[in-house]
């Protein structure tokens, strides 16, 4: 009888721990700025063009994917072609543009995976983007820590990450001292 039991609750057992975290755990390492530089295949300030649902086709089945369009305006790392400012680049992000729950009778489909960049039209970002895959799709180094959303606050531009420069600087920091920061960690 005991042998019959055990194989129900180690089933049991396995499923609880297949729980998704809560949304405000870590599931990506916390980066220091030399993480993300190190990690970073481009750091590159650019404006939002385009977002635009898409797929990728791998292993016989498709995948969503974002595709954000952008005009790049600064170059701190990577390779661009010629003229790198107000060149066009794409970047292809695993996930939807709004990936709303999904309800079945009384269950609720929840992402397992943490929040992806949410690149918003018309937005200037300073983007640590990682080397594409080899189906194309590429992301931010730590997620949403590679993004810094760049904006005017009181006439100042600064920049802020999306876990507010969380283990970086205490909250937003301006635009200036952050290149400042990244190109000393990048040694120009």
């Amino acid at each position: 009888m005991k042998s019959r039991l055990l194989g129900p609750v180690i089933a049991a057992l396995l499923c609880s721990l297949m729980v998704v975290p809560a949304a405000d755990s870590a599931l990506v390492a916390r980066m220091d700025l030399g993480d993300l530089a190190d990690n970073a295949h481009r750091i590159f300030r650019a404006t939002v063009l385009d977002v635009e649902q898409s797929s990728v086709s791998v292993g016989g089945g498709e995948l969503p994917a974002v595709v954000v369009t952008l005009k790049v305006d600064d170059v701190l790392k990577g390779d661009f072609a010629e003229g790198k400012a107000g060149q066009v680049v794409e970047i292809k992000i695993l996930g939807s543009i709004k990936d709303s729950p999904v309800t079945v009778g009384d269950y609720q489909r929840v992402n397992a995976l943490p929040d992806l960049p949410q690149l918003q039209l018309g937005d200037d970002y300073l983007l640590f983007t990682t080397e594409p895959s080899s189906i194309g799709l590429s992301t931010t180094v730590g997620l949403g820590q590679g993004s810094f959303r760049i904006y005017l606050d009181d006439q100042n531009e600064v920049a802020s990450n999306e876990l507010d420069n969380a283990g970086l600087f205490d909250g937003p920091v301006s635009y200036s001292a952050l290149t400042a920061a990244i190109n000393d960690e990048l040694g120009n």
